[in-house]
Protein backbone atom coordinates (compact mmCIF):
# COMPACT_ATOMS: atom_id res chain seq x y z
CA UNK A 1 0.00 0.00 0.00
CA UNK A 2 1.25 2.91 -1.35
CA UNK A 3 2.09 5.91 1.61
CA UNK A 4 -0.01 7.97 -0.78
CA UNK A 5 -3.31 5.48 0.04
CA UNK A 6 -6.19 7.50 1.53
CA UNK A 7 -6.19 4.87 4.55
CA UNK A 8 -2.45 6.25 5.42
CA UNK A 9 -3.60 9.79 5.71
CA UNK A 10 -3.23 11.34 9.08
CA UNK A 11 -6.83 12.09 9.42
CA UNK A 12 -7.51 8.24 8.74
CA UNK A 13 -5.03 7.29 11.12
CA UNK A 14 -6.36 9.87 14.02
CA UNK A 15 -9.89 8.75 13.61
CA UNK A 16 -8.94 4.87 13.94
CA UNK A 17 -7.23 6.33 17.50
CA UNK A 18 -10.17 7.83 18.34
CA UNK A 19 -12.40 5.00 17.77
CA UNK A 20 -9.99 2.60 19.29
CA UNK A 21 -9.72 5.21 22.44
CA UNK A 22 -13.49 5.26 22.22
CA UNK A 23 -14.10 1.23 22.25
CA UNK A 24 -11.76 0.80 24.98
CA UNK A 25 -13.29 3.73 27.38
CA UNK A 26 -16.78 1.73 26.55
CA UNK A 27 -15.50 -1.98 27.65
CA UNK A 28 -14.42 -0.33 31.01
CA UNK A 29 -17.38 0.83 32.12
CA UNK A 30 -18.78 -2.20 30.85
CA UNK A 31 -16.26 -4.67 32.91
CA UNK A 32 -16.91 -2.19 35.90
CA UNK A 33 -20.95 -2.95 35.55
CA UNK A 34 -19.87 -6.23 35.25
CA UNK A 35 -17.94 -6.45 38.48
CA UNK A 36 -20.50 -4.90 40.30
CA UNK A 37 -22.89 -7.64 39.30
CA UNK A 38 -20.97 -10.04 40.54
CA UNK A 39 -20.46 -8.77 43.38
CA UNK A 40 -23.96 -8.38 44.14
CA UNK A 41 -24.80 -12.39 42.69
CA UNK A 42 -21.82 -13.28 45.29
CA UNK A 43 -23.00 -11.82 47.72
CA UNK A 44 -26.86 -13.29 47.28
CA UNK A 45 -24.96 -16.26 47.57
CA UNK A 46 -23.07 -16.04 49.80
CA UNK A 47 -26.77 -15.28 52.16
CA UNK A 48 -28.58 -18.67 50.90
CA UNK A 49 -28.19 -21.31 53.25
CA UNK A 50 -26.66 -24.55 51.54
CA UNK A 51 -24.89 -27.44 53.10
CA UNK A 52 -21.08 -27.07 53.07
CA UNK A 53 -20.41 -29.64 50.77
CA UNK A 54 -23.26 -28.60 48.05
CA UNK A 55 -21.69 -25.47 48.32
CA UNK A 56 -18.39 -26.14 47.82
CA UNK A 57 -19.12 -28.19 44.77
CA UNK A 58 -21.35 -25.20 43.16
CA UNK A 59 -18.31 -22.81 43.76
CA UNK A 60 -15.64 -25.79 42.26
CA UNK A 61 -17.89 -26.03 38.86
CA UNK A 62 -18.68 -22.53 38.76
CA UNK A 63 -14.38 -21.52 39.10
CA UNK A 64 -13.91 -24.09 36.47
CA UNK A 65 -16.70 -22.39 33.62
CA UNK A 66 -15.04 -19.14 34.33
CA UNK A 67 -11.70 -20.34 33.88
CA UNK A 68 -12.33 -22.22 31.01
CA UNK A 69 -14.40 -18.91 29.37
CA UNK A 70 -11.29 -16.92 30.41
CA UNK A 71 -9.02 -19.02 28.80
CA UNK A 72 -11.23 -19.72 25.25
CA UNK A 73 -11.14 -15.48 25.08
CA UNK A 74 -7.29 -15.01 25.83
CA UNK A 75 -6.65 -17.85 23.12
CA UNK A 76 -9.00 -16.39 20.89
CA UNK A 77 -7.26 -12.91 21.42
CA UNK A 78 -3.77 -13.79 21.01
CA UNK A 79 -4.85 -15.57 17.89
CA UNK A 80 -5.75 -12.48 16.16
CA UNK A 81 -3.12 -10.05 17.33
CA UNK A 82 -0.46 -12.51 16.16
CA UNK A 83 -2.62 -13.12 12.71
CA UNK A 84 -2.53 -9.09 12.57
CA UNK A 85 0.87 -8.64 13.21
CA UNK A 86 1.97 -11.65 10.87
CA UNK A 87 3.04 -13.97 13.81
CA UNK A 88 6.11 -11.33 14.45
CA UNK A 89 4.63 -10.54 18.02
CA UNK A 90 4.97 -10.96 21.80
CA UNK A 91 1.84 -10.59 23.38
CA UNK A 92 1.56 -9.53 27.53
CA UNK A 93 1.24 -12.34 29.60
CA UNK A 94 1.82 -10.16 33.02
CA UNK A 95 1.93 -12.11 36.74
CA UNK A 96 0.84 -10.44 39.57
CA UNK A 97 2.97 -8.60 40.99
CA UNK A 98 2.06 -9.26 45.08
CA UNK A 99 1.11 -12.33 47.02
CA UNK A 100 -2.12 -11.90 49.18
CA UNK A 101 -1.38 -14.07 52.20
CA UNK A 102 -4.36 -12.62 54.48
CA UNK A 103 -8.07 -12.76 54.30
CA UNK A 104 -8.73 -9.15 53.28
CA UNK A 105 -10.19 -9.22 49.60
CA UNK A 106 -8.61 -6.39 47.40
CA UNK A 107 -10.33 -3.82 45.46
CA UNK A 108 -10.24 -3.52 41.54
CA UNK A 109 -8.14 0.09 42.22
CA UNK A 110 -5.74 -2.26 45.30
CA UNK A 111 -4.58 -4.61 42.71
CA UNK A 112 -4.48 -2.45 40.31
CA UNK A 113 -1.97 -0.59 42.15
CA UNK A 114 0.02 -3.50 43.71
CA UNK A 115 0.30 -5.11 39.75
CA UNK A 116 2.05 -2.11 39.39
CA UNK A 117 4.92 -3.55 41.63
CA UNK A 118 8.42 -2.40 43.58
CA UNK A 119 10.07 -1.29 40.40
CA UNK A 120 7.52 1.13 38.80
CA UNK A 121 8.98 4.89 39.40
CA UNK A 122 6.44 7.21 39.18
CA UNK A 123 7.08 11.62 38.86
CA UNK A 124 8.05 12.76 42.19
CA UNK A 125 7.64 16.34 42.95
CA UNK A 126 11.01 18.39 43.71
CA UNK A 127 12.38 18.70 47.05
CA UNK A 128 11.65 22.17 48.75
CA UNK A 129 14.01 25.00 47.93
CA UNK A 130 16.03 22.85 45.42
CA UNK A 131 15.34 25.11 42.60
CA UNK A 132 16.68 27.78 44.60
CA UNK A 133 19.85 26.13 45.84
CA UNK A 134 20.63 25.43 41.72
CA UNK A 135 19.83 29.10 40.57
CA UNK A 136 22.40 30.39 43.88
CA UNK A 137 24.92 27.86 42.58
CA UNK A 138 24.82 29.00 39.13
CA UNK A 139 24.71 32.89 39.45
CA UNK A 140 27.95 31.98 42.00
CA UNK A 141 29.57 30.55 38.81
CA UNK A 142 28.36 33.17 36.73
CA UNK A 143 29.90 35.71 39.19
CA UNK A 144 33.11 33.20 39.28
CA UNK A 145 33.76 33.21 35.99
CA UNK A 146 33.23 37.32 35.76
CA UNK A 147 36.10 37.86 38.14
CA UNK A 148 38.39 35.48 36.17
CA UNK A 149 37.90 37.69 33.02
CA UNK A 150 36.17 34.98 31.04
CA UNK A 151 33.79 36.15 28.16
CA UNK A 152 30.70 36.23 30.59
CA UNK A 153 29.09 39.26 31.35
CA UNK A 154 25.59 39.28 33.66
CA UNK A 155 23.23 42.64 33.40
CA UNK A 156 22.71 44.36 37.45
CA UNK A 157 19.19 42.39 37.23
CA UNK A 158 20.46 38.71 36.72
CA UNK A 159 20.46 38.22 40.55
CA UNK A 160 17.09 39.74 41.20
CA UNK A 161 15.70 37.76 38.44
CA UNK A 162 17.28 34.58 39.22
CA UNK A 163 15.44 34.82 42.83
CA UNK A 164 12.37 36.04 41.49
CA UNK A 165 12.27 32.08 39.12
CA UNK A 166 13.37 30.63 42.17
CA UNK A 167 10.15 30.90 43.94
CA UNK A 168 8.15 29.14 40.96
CA UNK A 169 6.97 26.26 39.99
CA UNK A 170 6.47 25.74 36.43
CA UNK A 171 5.54 22.71 34.71
CA UNK A 172 3.14 20.09 36.38
CA UNK A 173 4.56 17.31 38.55
CA UNK A 174 1.16 14.99 38.64
CA UNK A 175 1.91 11.35 37.88
CA UNK A 176 -0.14 10.59 34.61
CA UNK A 177 0.42 6.72 36.09
CA UNK A 178 -1.27 7.04 39.46
CA UNK A 179 -4.55 8.46 39.02
CA UNK A 180 -6.95 9.82 42.08
CA UNK A 181 -8.36 6.19 42.51
CA UNK A 182 -5.43 4.15 42.99
CA UNK A 183 -3.63 7.13 45.39
CA UNK A 184 -6.96 6.46 47.36
CA UNK A 185 -6.30 2.43 47.41
CA UNK A 186 -2.74 2.97 48.43
CA UNK A 187 -4.16 5.00 51.60
CA UNK A 188 -6.67 2.78 52.04
CA UNK A 189 -4.02 -0.14 52.03
CA UNK A 190 -1.57 1.78 54.33
CA UNK A 191 -4.57 2.59 56.25
CA UNK A 192 -5.59 -0.72 57.33
CA UNK A 193 -4.50 -1.83 60.72
CA UNK A 194 -5.01 -5.50 59.78
CA UNK A 195 -2.25 -6.08 57.00
CA UNK A 196 1.33 -5.38 56.91
CA UNK A 197 2.44 -5.12 53.35
CA UNK A 198 6.18 -6.23 52.94
CA UNK A 199 8.53 -7.12 50.14
CA UNK A 200 9.17 -10.37 49.23
CA UNK A 201 12.42 -12.15 50.05
CA UNK A 202 14.32 -12.90 46.51
CA UNK A 203 11.46 -10.94 44.05
CA UNK A 204 10.71 -7.86 43.62
CA UNK A 205 6.66 -8.56 44.72
CA UNK A 206 4.79 -7.08 47.64
CA UNK A 207 3.46 -9.33 50.44
CA UNK A 208 0.38 -9.10 51.99
CA UNK A 209 0.34 -10.67 55.38
CA UNK A 210 -1.85 -10.40 58.89
CA UNK A 211 -0.59 -7.91 60.94
CA UNK A 212 -0.44 -10.28 64.11
CA UNK A 213 1.42 -12.44 62.07
CA UNK A 214 4.44 -10.46 60.86
CA UNK A 215 4.55 -9.29 64.64
CA UNK A 216 5.00 -12.51 65.89
CA UNK A 217 7.28 -13.70 63.38
CA UNK A 218 9.15 -10.58 64.57
CA UNK A 219 9.15 -11.30 68.03
CA UNK A 220 10.11 -15.23 67.79
CA UNK A 221 13.16 -13.95 65.97
CA UNK A 222 13.76 -11.78 68.96
CA UNK A 223 13.45 -14.15 71.63
CA UNK A 224 17.20 -15.49 70.79
CA UNK A 225 18.79 -14.39 73.72
CA UNK A 226 22.08 -14.97 72.26
CA UNK A 227 22.09 -12.55 70.02
CA UNK A 228 19.54 -10.48 71.01
CA UNK A 229 19.03 -8.38 74.22
CA UNK A 230 15.93 -5.46 75.29
CA UNK A 231 17.03 -2.34 76.27
CA UNK A 232 14.86 0.18 78.56
CA UNK A 233 17.31 3.25 78.31
CA UNK A 234 17.56 5.04 74.87
CA UNK A 235 21.63 4.74 74.63
CA UNK A 236 22.41 7.55 71.89
CA UNK A 237 24.20 10.10 73.57
CA UNK A 238 26.19 7.78 74.93
CA UNK A 239 27.19 6.06 71.90
CA UNK A 240 27.98 9.76 70.40
CA UNK A 241 29.96 10.89 74.00
CA UNK A 242 31.94 7.49 73.53
CA UNK A 243 32.73 7.33 69.73
CA UNK A 244 33.68 11.11 70.37
CA UNK A 245 36.04 10.04 72.61
CA UNK A 246 38.21 7.35 70.64
CA UNK A 247 37.92 9.61 67.54
CA UNK A 248 39.34 12.68 69.59
CA UNK A 249 41.99 9.91 70.78
CA UNK A 250 42.62 8.75 66.96
CA UNK A 251 42.95 12.04 64.79
CA UNK A 252 46.29 13.28 66.86
CA UNK A 253 48.27 10.48 66.11
CA UNK A 254 47.35 9.96 62.18
CA UNK A 255 48.25 12.06 59.35
CA UNK A 256 46.00 10.57 56.17
CA UNK A 257 43.29 9.36 58.19
CA UNK A 258 41.07 12.01 59.42
CA UNK A 259 37.57 10.75 61.72
CA UNK A 260 34.82 13.03 61.77
CA UNK A 261 33.23 13.60 65.49
CA UNK A 262 29.69 12.92 65.48
CA UNK A 263 27.06 15.99 65.93
CA UNK A 264 23.66 16.45 65.08
CA UNK A 265 20.46 14.68 66.13
CA UNK A 266 20.25 10.64 65.56
CA UNK A 267 18.08 7.93 66.27
CA UNK A 268 17.39 4.60 66.73
CA UNK A 269 18.05 1.91 63.55
CA UNK A 270 14.54 -0.16 63.01
CA UNK A 271 13.99 -3.61 62.27
CA UNK A 272 11.83 -5.19 59.74
CA UNK A 273 11.73 -8.70 57.93
CA UNK A 274 10.98 -9.67 54.52
CA UNK A 275 8.76 -12.72 53.72
CA UNK A 276 10.15 -15.70 52.24
CA UNK A 277 7.30 -16.67 50.65
CA UNK A 278 9.30 -19.50 48.13
CA UNK A 279 9.42 -21.30 51.99
CA UNK A 280 7.18 -23.50 53.89
CA UNK A 281 5.39 -21.16 56.79
CA UNK A 282 6.45 -17.98 55.06
CA UNK A 283 9.34 -17.17 57.26
CA UNK A 284 11.04 -13.56 57.69
CA UNK A 285 14.75 -12.55 56.78
CA UNK A 286 15.51 -10.10 59.58
CA UNK A 287 16.66 -6.41 58.41
CA UNK A 288 18.16 -4.00 60.51
CA UNK A 289 18.32 -0.47 59.23
CA UNK A 290 21.21 1.10 60.46
CA UNK A 291 20.68 4.70 58.44
CA UNK A 292 19.33 6.80 61.49
CA UNK A 293 22.27 5.73 63.78
CA UNK A 294 25.45 7.80 65.05
CA UNK A 295 27.33 5.05 64.34
CA UNK A 296 26.08 4.00 60.60
CA UNK A 297 28.55 6.74 58.67
CA UNK A 298 31.81 5.64 60.78
CA UNK A 299 30.93 2.32 60.42
CA UNK A 300 30.58 2.82 56.28
CA UNK A 301 34.34 4.81 56.72
CA UNK A 302 35.83 1.80 58.73
CA UNK A 303 34.23 -0.72 56.16
CA UNK A 304 36.02 1.23 53.46
CA UNK A 305 39.16 1.41 55.49
CA UNK A 306 39.33 -2.35 56.37
CA UNK A 307 38.10 -3.90 52.67
CA UNK A 308 41.93 -4.01 51.04
CA UNK A 309 42.99 -6.20 54.21
CA UNK A 310 40.01 -9.09 53.75
CA UNK A 311 41.70 -12.17 52.60
CA UNK A 312 40.64 -12.59 49.19
CA UNK A 313 42.80 -15.32 47.23
CA UNK A 314 39.55 -17.60 47.09
CA UNK A 315 36.55 -15.12 46.48
CA UNK A 316 35.30 -13.76 43.44
CA UNK A 317 33.44 -10.33 43.07
CA UNK A 318 30.94 -10.98 40.72
CA UNK A 319 29.62 -13.55 37.96
CA UNK A 320 31.67 -12.11 35.60
CA UNK A 321 34.99 -13.45 37.83
CA UNK A 322 33.36 -16.69 37.95
CA UNK A 323 32.54 -17.20 34.63
CA UNK A 324 36.42 -16.08 33.90
CA UNK A 325 37.53 -19.36 36.00
CA UNK A 326 35.22 -21.00 34.48
CA UNK A 327 36.04 -20.63 31.02
CA UNK A 328 38.76 -23.03 30.19
CA UNK A 329 37.87 -25.73 32.28
CA UNK A 330 37.70 -28.77 32.05
CA UNK A 331 35.33 -31.44 32.48
CA UNK A 332 35.30 -32.89 36.44
CA UNK A 333 33.70 -35.88 37.80
CA UNK A 334 31.94 -33.87 40.69
CA UNK A 335 31.27 -30.31 40.96
CA UNK A 336 29.04 -28.85 43.52
CA UNK A 337 28.39 -26.23 45.50
CA UNK A 338 28.72 -25.27 49.80
CA UNK A 339 26.37 -22.80 51.29
CA UNK A 340 26.44 -21.41 54.85
CA UNK A 341 23.06 -21.27 56.69
CA UNK A 342 22.28 -17.92 57.46
CA UNK A 343 26.06 -16.65 57.49
CA UNK A 344 25.40 -13.19 58.43
CA UNK A 345 23.06 -13.52 61.63
CA UNK A 346 25.88 -16.59 62.50
CA UNK A 347 29.13 -14.79 62.34
CA UNK A 348 30.74 -14.72 65.36
CA UNK A 349 31.41 -10.54 66.38
CA UNK A 350 34.19 -11.56 68.88
CA UNK A 351 35.78 -13.68 66.95
CA UNK A 352 36.04 -11.64 63.63
CA UNK A 353 37.14 -8.99 65.17
CA UNK A 354 40.06 -10.68 66.37
CA UNK A 355 40.96 -11.83 62.77
CA UNK A 356 40.41 -8.35 61.92
CA UNK A 357 43.15 -7.11 64.25
CA UNK A 358 45.74 -10.00 63.65
CA UNK A 359 45.40 -9.76 60.23
CA UNK A 360 45.82 -5.50 60.55
CA UNK A 361 48.32 -5.38 62.92
CA UNK A 362 50.26 -8.73 63.06
CA UNK A 363 50.78 -9.96 59.50
CA UNK A 364 53.61 -9.10 57.83
CA UNK A 365 51.88 -9.69 54.02
CA UNK A 366 49.87 -6.71 54.54
CA UNK A 367 50.41 -2.58 55.88
CA UNK A 368 50.00 -1.61 59.10
CA UNK A 369 46.39 0.69 59.35
CA UNK A 370 47.74 3.90 61.77
CA UNK A 371 44.51 3.79 63.95
CA UNK A 372 45.92 2.42 67.37
CA UNK A 373 44.71 -1.03 67.87
CA UNK A 374 42.74 -0.34 70.89
CA UNK A 375 40.98 2.22 69.18
CA UNK A 376 40.05 0.22 66.61
CA UNK A 377 38.70 -2.71 68.16
CA UNK A 378 36.61 0.10 70.15
CA UNK A 379 35.39 1.27 67.36
CA UNK A 380 33.98 -2.02 65.59
CA UNK A 381 32.89 -3.33 69.19
CA UNK A 382 30.26 0.03 68.91
CA UNK A 383 29.55 -0.25 65.39
CA UNK A 384 28.40 -4.49 65.62
CA UNK A 385 27.50 -5.05 69.37
CA UNK A 386 25.91 -1.43 70.51
CA UNK A 387 23.93 -0.55 67.75
CA UNK A 388 20.44 0.10 69.10
CA UNK A 389 17.43 -0.23 67.07
CA UNK A 390 13.50 -0.40 67.33
CA UNK A 391 11.71 -3.28 66.55
CA UNK A 392 8.02 -2.64 64.90
CA UNK A 393 6.45 -2.98 68.31
CA UNK A 394 8.15 0.32 69.33
CA UNK A 395 10.48 -2.18 71.63
CA UNK A 396 14.64 -1.35 72.03
CA UNK A 397 17.24 -3.94 71.30
CA UNK A 398 20.64 -4.05 70.75
CA UNK A 399 22.01 -7.34 68.89
CA UNK A 400 25.09 -8.48 70.82
CA UNK A 401 26.24 -11.35 68.17
CA UNK A 402 26.02 -11.52 64.37
CA UNK A 403 26.19 -8.97 61.88
CA UNK A 404 23.27 -7.13 61.15
CA UNK A 405 21.89 -7.56 57.48
CA UNK A 406 21.37 -3.50 57.00
CA UNK A 407 24.71 -2.80 58.72
CA UNK A 408 27.40 -1.31 56.95
CA UNK A 409 30.10 -4.01 58.01
CA UNK A 410 27.82 -6.84 57.20
CA UNK A 411 29.61 -8.01 53.92
CA UNK A 412 33.49 -7.29 55.70
CA UNK A 413 32.49 -9.21 58.06
CA UNK A 414 31.17 -12.11 56.61
CA UNK A 415 34.30 -11.68 54.29
CA UNK A 416 36.91 -11.48 56.86
CA UNK A 417 35.29 -14.46 58.95
CA UNK A 418 34.88 -16.52 55.61
CA UNK A 419 38.47 -15.96 53.94
CA UNK A 420 40.50 -16.66 57.38
CA UNK A 421 38.49 -19.75 57.84
CA UNK A 422 39.29 -20.87 54.52
CA UNK A 423 42.93 -20.23 54.97
CA UNK A 424 42.74 -22.64 58.25
CA UNK A 425 40.90 -25.18 56.62
CA UNK A 426 43.41 -25.14 53.33
CA UNK A 427 46.67 -25.21 55.46
CA UNK A 428 45.02 -28.92 57.00
CA UNK A 429 43.83 -30.32 53.90
CA UNK A 430 44.54 -29.91 50.29
CA UNK A 431 43.04 -27.51 48.27
CA UNK A 432 40.42 -29.21 45.60
CA UNK A 433 41.48 -29.01 42.15
CA UNK A 434 38.91 -25.42 41.65
CA UNK A 435 37.61 -23.65 44.68
CA UNK A 436 36.25 -20.23 44.83
CA UNK A 437 33.81 -18.19 47.08
CA UNK A 438 30.89 -15.75 46.94
CA UNK A 439 30.59 -14.63 50.64
CA UNK A 440 28.81 -17.63 51.78
CA UNK A 441 28.32 -19.53 48.25
CA UNK A 442 31.12 -21.98 47.25
CA UNK A 443 31.79 -23.82 43.97
CA UNK A 444 34.09 -26.82 43.86
CA UNK A 445 35.39 -29.26 41.50
CA UNK A 446 37.07 -32.44 42.93
CA UNK A 447 37.39 -35.81 40.97
CA UNK A 448 35.78 -37.98 43.82
CA UNK A 449 32.84 -37.38 46.22
CA UNK A 450 34.54 -38.05 49.46
CA UNK A 451 36.60 -35.18 48.68
CA UNK A 452 33.24 -32.79 48.79
CA UNK A 453 32.46 -34.50 52.88
CA UNK A 454 35.63 -34.13 54.09
CA UNK A 455 35.90 -30.45 53.16
CA UNK A 456 33.03 -29.94 54.27
CA UNK A 457 33.49 -31.19 57.96
CA UNK A 458 36.43 -29.65 57.71
CA UNK A 459 35.05 -26.23 56.73
CA UNK A 460 32.19 -26.90 60.10
CA UNK A 461 34.79 -28.08 62.39
CA UNK A 462 36.94 -24.88 61.91
CA UNK A 463 33.76 -22.02 61.34
CA UNK A 464 31.28 -23.80 64.27
CA UNK A 465 28.68 -23.57 61.52
CA UNK A 466 26.43 -25.72 59.30
CA UNK A 467 26.90 -25.92 55.65
CA UNK A 468 24.42 -27.16 53.02
CA UNK A 469 25.95 -29.19 50.34
CA UNK A 470 24.01 -29.06 46.55
CA UNK A 471 25.64 -31.93 43.89
CA UNK A 472 25.32 -31.35 40.36
CA UNK A 473 21.89 -32.98 38.94
CA UNK A 474 22.55 -34.58 35.66
CA UNK A 475 25.79 -32.97 35.37
CA UNK A 476 24.03 -29.55 35.65
CA UNK A 477 24.49 -27.02 38.64
CA UNK A 478 24.01 -23.12 39.48
CA UNK A 479 26.00 -21.10 41.18
CA UNK A 480 25.46 -17.42 41.35
CA UNK A 481 23.88 -16.73 37.85
CA UNK A 482 25.35 -19.13 35.81
CA UNK A 483 23.89 -22.34 35.31
CA UNK A 484 26.99 -24.74 34.35
CA UNK A 485 26.55 -27.95 32.29
CA UNK A 486 29.04 -30.87 32.12
CA UNK A 487 29.81 -32.00 28.45
CA UNK A 488 32.28 -34.57 27.70
CA UNK A 489 35.39 -32.48 27.87
CA UNK A 490 34.05 -29.10 28.81
CA UNK A 491 31.63 -27.16 30.77
CA UNK A 492 28.91 -25.51 28.96
CA UNK A 493 27.47 -22.09 30.68
CA UNK A 494 24.03 -20.42 30.29
CA UNK A 495 21.84 -17.79 32.62
CA UNK A 496 20.51 -19.50 35.30
CA UNK A 497 16.81 -18.28 36.57
CA UNK A 498 15.78 -19.36 40.22
CA UNK A 499 12.07 -20.66 40.83
CA UNK A 500 11.52 -17.68 42.97
CA UNK A 501 12.18 -15.39 39.79
CA UNK A 502 8.92 -14.08 39.43
CA UNK A 503 10.00 -12.56 36.15
CA UNK A 504 9.41 -8.82 37.55
CA UNK A 505 12.00 -5.81 36.74
CA UNK A 506 12.17 -1.56 35.74
CA UNK A 507 8.11 -1.34 34.79
CA UNK A 508 7.81 -0.77 31.69
CA UNK A 509 4.94 2.09 32.26
CA UNK A 510 7.38 3.98 34.27
CA UNK A 511 7.54 7.82 34.58
CA UNK A 512 11.43 7.76 34.24
CA UNK A 513 13.76 8.96 31.84
CA UNK A 514 13.70 6.48 28.21
CA UNK A 515 17.39 5.67 28.74
CA UNK A 516 17.15 3.88 31.88
CA UNK A 517 14.88 1.74 30.66
CA UNK A 518 17.10 1.49 27.66
CA UNK A 519 19.55 0.41 29.78
CA UNK A 520 17.73 -2.15 31.67
CA UNK A 521 16.61 -3.97 28.77
CA UNK A 522 20.77 -3.58 27.05
CA UNK A 523 21.45 -5.21 30.48
CA UNK A 524 19.73 -8.55 29.99
CA UNK A 525 21.09 -8.54 26.56
CA UNK A 526 24.62 -8.21 27.13
CA UNK A 527 24.23 -10.60 30.31
CA UNK A 528 22.67 -13.46 27.58
CA UNK A 529 25.87 -12.46 25.58
CA UNK A 530 28.94 -13.19 28.64
CA UNK A 531 27.09 -15.81 30.43
CA UNK A 532 25.83 -18.11 27.03
CA UNK A 533 28.49 -20.13 25.92
CA UNK A 534 26.70 -20.91 22.71
CA UNK A 535 24.52 -19.23 20.44
CA UNK A 536 21.75 -21.19 21.30
CA UNK A 537 21.61 -20.37 24.17
CA UNK A 538 21.81 -16.64 23.80
CA UNK A 539 18.99 -16.77 21.30
CA UNK A 540 16.67 -18.72 24.53
CA UNK A 541 17.57 -16.63 26.85
CA UNK A 542 16.81 -13.57 24.42
CA UNK A 543 13.70 -14.66 23.64
CA UNK A 544 12.76 -15.76 27.73
CA UNK A 545 13.84 -12.05 28.39
CA UNK A 546 11.69 -10.30 25.15
CA UNK A 547 8.69 -12.06 26.85
CA UNK A 548 9.68 -10.78 30.26
CA UNK A 549 9.79 -7.33 29.25
CA UNK A 550 6.66 -7.27 27.34
CA UNK A 551 5.31 -8.79 30.44
CA UNK A 552 6.58 -5.80 32.45
CA UNK A 553 5.05 -3.16 29.93
CA UNK A 554 7.53 -2.51 27.62
CA UNK A 555 6.06 -1.85 23.96
CA UNK A 556 7.59 -5.09 21.66
CA UNK A 557 8.72 -2.80 18.78
CA UNK A 558 11.07 -1.08 22.05
CA UNK A 559 12.49 -4.21 22.69
CA UNK A 560 13.19 -5.54 19.77
CA UNK A 561 14.81 -2.45 18.68
CA UNK A 562 16.99 -2.30 21.78
CA UNK A 563 18.37 -6.09 21.84
CA UNK A 564 19.63 -5.77 17.45
CA UNK A 565 21.29 -2.52 18.63
CA UNK A 566 23.06 -4.26 21.47
CA UNK A 567 23.71 -7.45 19.66
CA UNK A 568 25.28 -5.75 16.52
Amino acid sequence: MSPDHPQNSRFTKEYRRKLVDLQLKNKKEELERLRHEADRLDSLWISHEVEGCLRHSINETLANVVQQHSSAVRRRTLRKLVALNHGNLLVPQPKEGFVNLSNVKLTANQVELLNLRLNCHVLSRPKPFQKRLELEVLLDNIQELEKKGTVVTSGPSLQAELLAESSKRRGSYCSKLLSKELMNAAKDLRNNPDIMIRRADKCASFVILPTEEYLAKIDHILQDESKFTRITRNPIKDIKRKVNKVIKSVNPVTDDIKLPLLSGDYDLGYMYGNVKNHKPGNPLRPIISQIPTPTYYLAKRLATLLTPYVPDRYSVASSSDFLELVKGLYSSKHIASLDVESLFTNVPINLTISFILDRVYRDVSTPKLKIPEPALKSLLEICTKEAPFRCPRGRMYVQRDGVAMGSPLGVLFANFFMGTVEEQVFGDIQRPSTYCRYIDDTFICVENESELQVLRQTFEEKSGLHYTMEKSTDGALHFLDVLLKVEEDTISTSVYVKSTNAGHCLNGQSECPDRFKETTIAAFVRRALSHCSEWKNVHREIDRVSQMLVDNGYPHHVVSSVVKRTIN
